[in-house]
């Protein structure tokens, strides 16, 4: 017993703890790249160096109190700074401990890249926000609940009517379901990327917050974007609207 209890304290336990740290700092590596936090978290290690060599190597009193004092707040610092990060790391873990991640089989693929296309040649505006492992619950309640089949028929009824209600909003897509419609997505307020319209904002803002995959049909040339965790990806074919959903987003990455 004792052996076993000697080699826990001097080599599993730090087995555990290297291994855990890799898995957490493995996830949020996935959860940032390719986003402007990466951007934030180079600027935090330029900081981290400066106050090494300001305080150990160059001895700068006035920089090195500056600097201590910076670290003592970081904890509220990059809370407030990587709330949506750590917000989408929580949920992601949530959704795969219970289950909720978004089943969209191929059958309902084909009716969305279906209703996607026919508004792209029409040039309809259209808007279809696809779940999934964070839920959109917060954003459906902004609309009118229609938990329905997905169909390519029911999606055009949407958006083809200007003059009904449900044109202007979102579509969310859930689990199968069209979860609702008419929804209001929150608009991103990133200035450095190039917008075309209210839908294109929307679909951006709402991809900052959640993991979801929001399609975005232009009303003025029908070109078919895709906003996905942060990023808008403009000119999607039809032909890659499959792989988009089916990779759940990834494939996007290597654009």
């Amino acid at each position: 017993m004792e052996t076993i209890t000697h080699l826990y304290s001097t080599y599993i336990v730090n087995i555990l703890d290297i291994l855990i740290l890799t898995m957490v700092f493995h996830r949020l590596i996935l959860v940032i790249k390719g986003t402007r936090a990466i951007q934030i978290v180079v600027g935090i290690l330029f900081i981290l160096g400066l106050t090494v060599v300001s305080r150990d190597v160059l001895h700068l009193k006035a920089l090195s109190w500056l600097l201590d004092n910076f670290w003592l707040a970081a904890v509220i610092i990059f809370a407030v700074i990587f709330q949506i990060e750590i917000r989408n790391v929580l949920a992601q873990i949530g959704g795969q401990l219970w289950g909720s991640k978004n089943q969209t089989q191929n059958s309902y693929v084909t009716e969305i890249i279906e209703a996607v296309e026919e508004l792209s040649s029409s040039k309809m505006g259209g808007l279809i926000a696809i779940g999934n492992e964070i839920g959109l619950k917060n954003f459906t309640e902004t609309g009118i609940t229609l938990n329905a089949n997905i169909s390519n028929e029911l999606l055009l009824s949407i958006f083809k009517n200007k003059s009904a209600p449900l044109h202007d909003g979102a579509v969310i897509v859930f689990n199968g379901k069209i979860s609702a419609a008419g929804c209001l997505l929150p608009l991103s307020h990133d200035t450095s990327v190039k917008i075309f319209g209210t839908r294109h904002r929307a679909a951006l803002g709402l991809s900052e917050v959640t993991d979801a995959i929001i399609i975005v049909v232009s009303e003025e040339t029908g070109r078919i974007s895709v906003a996905y965790k942060g990023n808008l990806y403009g000119n999607i074919p039809t032909s890659k609207l499959k792989e988009v959903i089916d990779t759940n987003g990834e494939v996007l990455k290597s654009k």
